[in-house]
């Protein structure tokens, strides 16, 4: 039994989250969490937790000016965490904590400057 929730989490979590590029073949997804890795190296494995459980996963290869997309459940306060692999296979993460809305889109972006991983807020 556990293993069948945990196979349909997984499911649920890869049906949640997208990704597309950010040149002329964009796929232009729904979401309110929108992650776009600004760095000359790919990552992968972006997954957004809360409270410790996985929302959602997309372990797709993103690279420079690629996006993912996440749809997070409206909340006036919610916290959550961004994680992702880089290209030397180490994992880097940040919480935050943002109100999510229908309309109101949260843009994160992953960034390599200076030998260091950084996540942030998108401008």
């Amino acid at each position: 039994m556990k293993k069948l929730m945990l196979l349909f989490t997984v499911i649920f979590a890869f049906s949640l989250a997208g990704c597309g590029t950010a040149n002329s073949n964009v796929v232009h997804q729904e979401g309110n969490l929108i992650v776009t890795n600004y760095s000359d190296h790919e990552v992968t494995d972006i997954t957004v937790t809360q409270s410790g459980r996985v929302i959602a996963v997309s372990p797709e290869a993103i690279e420079n000016t690629q996006m993912c997309y996440f749809k997070m459940e409206p909340d006036s306060s919610c916290v959550y965490t961004v994680s992702f692999v880089d290209s030397s296979g180490e994992e880097h993460c940040r919480e935050f904590t943002d109100e999510f809305t229908e309309n109101n889109p949260i843009l994160l972006a992953i960034r390599y400057d200076n030998n260091v991983w950084t996540i942030d807020y998108d401008s």
